[in-house]
Formats: structure tokens, sequence, C-alpha cells
């Protein structure tokens, strides 16, 4: 069995066992509501996370442009980022792909050609992260900007600018 065989018929639990170790980043209670509440408009992190993973599992399999790829993993760091997490918390997502793919293989006989392509993937899969990376710091730049403004607006709602220029006119 080649990889892309293995992978497209364990896709379910992949994703199962991925989705799972990113929730683990968040409380237990938060943790149950993500995972078990698959009402889009009551859990649209959850819900988001489940789409934009499979997208992602799916852009790996069939060697999607990467601008697709981009393109989901901005969906999920722009939710991590307004969170409390480290840059490395925010994109440790994208290795937990390794861990569930790793989980699924020794469920599985051995198989030299899996293990050999393994490896291929694993290189995708860091180049992945390393735009997730690139994502949430584009994200939380963005997050800084807006927090930035609104403090100027606010400084000139109450006279912050105001207040030198009649200091100016005495």
């Amino acid at each position: 069995m080649d990889l892309k065989t293995f992978l497209t018929e364990n896709r379910k639990a992949i994703l199962d066992r991925w989705l799972s170790q990113i929730v683990k980043t968040y409380p237990a209670d938060s943790s149950n509501f993500l995972l078990n509440n698959t009402n889009r408009f009551s859990n649209p992190v959850g819900q988001t996370f489940l789409r934009e993973i499979e997208t992602l599992f799916n852009g790996l399999i069939d060697e999607a442009d990467s601008e697709a790829i981009v393109n989901s993993l901005e969906q999920i760091d722009k939710i991590r980022a307004v969170q409390n997490f480290t840059a490395s918390q925010a994109v440790a997502y994208v290795f937990f792909l390794k861990t569930a793919i790793r989980e699924e293989l020794d469920r599985s006989p051995d198989d030299e050609n899996l293990t050999r392509d393994i490896l291929s993937l694993e290189s995708k899969i860091d180049g992945m992260a390393l735009m997730a990376f690139d994502s949430y710091m584009h994200c939380r730049e963005k997050l800084f900007e807006v927090r930035c403004n609104d403090i100027k607006r606010q400084a000139s709602l109450f006279g912050g600018p105001n207040i030198e220029k009649r200091k100016h006119r005495s």
C-alpha cells in the first residue's frame, strides 16, 4: 500500500486524532464544547477547525497549491492569534498532524513503502508549519495595528491631541 492510499483510507481517524489534539490545547470545558458541539452557529471555532484541517489534510494528499493551504492556515491562525497562546503554541497544531498520522500508522501492519514515504510527507508538514507561523505573525501584526488604532481613536475622543493644541494657543 502506498502512503496516499493509507491516508485516504484512514482520513477520518487521522482527522479525528488531529482535531482532538488541537482542542486539547484549550481548557477541559472548552475542549469538550469544541469537540462535541457540531452547530456551526453556536460553535464557529470548532467548526472552523474541523473544516480547515480537513482542507489542509486533503491539500497534503492531493498536493494542492500553496494558496489553498495558506488560506486554511490563516483561518485557524486568525482564531489562535486572539487567544492566549505563545507563537509556538499557536502554530503547534500543524505538528499534531504528524502525531495523528504516526498513531494511525502504529495501528497498521508495517509496510516499508509507508515508512519511506512518511519522511517526504513530514517534510511537507514542516513546510506547512512554517507557512502557519508566517500567517500567525501576520494575524498578530494586524491585531496589534487594530489595537493601536483603537487606542489612538480613544485618545482623540478624550481630548488627547486637542490638549497639545490648547497648550500651544496659550
